[in-house]
């Protein structure tokens, strides 16, 4: 049985709802899973990555990103929507300052490095844990919507194209005005984020109180933020999370490791508004925060597709 906690950010939570939330005291906007079953995968997925990313930069750049989102990502190469906004409205400072390697649902042991390969059935099986955790979190959300429990997996079927993926990230050490990662939101439906004790930086912004918040690293226990897909899904109801990763006067000095697995519909699948009462007539469309507010495309919002949603998200990351 999975014993979990999850809040859904939303502005007024229906009575449905209630069995998920999380004290009334914790900002709405954390999301944390406990007793998930993959501490062991995800403590020795952290052991490989340390390894691979201690690898010279001539070797990671061996496998570069592509334009399926597969491969390695170098320091500052990903430009996150916000990022440029706050370089812009600000000093110049050092942004996303991380290093990752993408893992899609379709690569196999051929694809990756060596150290990625010596160690590919433990990829895989931690690709797919996170994928059925996934899953199951979809059919408590299309329960408490009182929808049909599997219309949010149907169109996660791993055997479909899409965007699913696990990402390795490595923040290496740096000074206190650099920014590990940018602030911005997650491109599909949930993300599910594995931090190693003492490593922290990841913080959250809670939209109520327009105020960021730390999330503390618990290896227990694995951060939950929800993305794009499902603010499309509900029409704004559930927001998508806006997070990003600062050093913090502890561990500035320190290098961070972390492990993300983004859950995203097949790319054909349309993100319409589901059809749930709660999702009333009158409901308006959450509109985002300033710093956000051009990752959804307002105008076709009724008819653009996960794999569209996807493509844009992607041609503004790595233009």
């Amino acid at each position: 049985m999975l014993n979990f906690i999850i809040r859904i950010m939303t502005r007024e939570l229906p009575t449905t709802f209630s069995l998920y939330l999380l004290p009334a005291d914790v900002p709405e906007i954390l999301t944390r899973l406990k007793s998930h079953g993959l501490n062991d995968l995800q403590s020795r997925m952290f052991t490989v990555a340390k390894e691979y990313f201690s690898l010279p930069r001539d070797e990671k750049l061996l496998y570069p990103i592509t334009k399926q989102n597969e491969g390695y990502i170098s320091l500052g190469q990903e430009k996150l929507d916000t990022a440029t906004q706050q370089n812009q409205a600000g000093p110049k400072l050092l942004i996303n300052q991380k290093e990752c390697y993408n893992i899609l649902k379709r690569t196999t042991k051929n694809d990756v490095p060596m150290v990625l390969r010596e160690n590919f059935p433990l990829l895989e099986e931690l690709r797919w844990r996170c994928y059925s955790l996934c899953m199951q979190l979809l059919k408590y959300l299309a329960t408490g919507f009182e929808i049909n429990e599997n219309y949010f997996t149907d169109n996660h079927d791993w055997s479909a194209d899409g965007g699913d993926l696990l990402q390795l990230l490595h923040n290496p050490p740096t000074d206190k005005t650099a920014i590990r990662a940018g602030m911005h939101s997650d491109y599909g439906s949930f993300t599910l984020v594995f931090q190693r004790e003492n490593e922290s930086g990841l913080q959250v912004f809670d939209h109520l109180q327009n105020e960021w918040y730390n999330v503390e690293p618990c290896e227990d226990m694995c951060v939950v933020n929800t993305g794009d897909m499902l603010e499309y899904w509900t029409n704004g109801f559930v927001k998508s999370t806006i997070h990003r990763v600062m050093p913090l006067i502890n561990n500035q000095e320190k290098d961070r490791y972390s492990i993300a697995f983004f859950s995203i519909a097949n790319n054909p699948t349309l993100l319409t508004p589901i059809k749930s009462k709660f999702l009333v007539k009158d409901y308006q469309m959450y509109q985002k925060d300033e710093h956000a507010k051009d990752i959804f495309d307002y105008e076709n919002r009724k008819s653009i597709t996960a794999g569209e949603h996807l493509q844009m998200r992607l041609n503004r990351t790595y233009k």
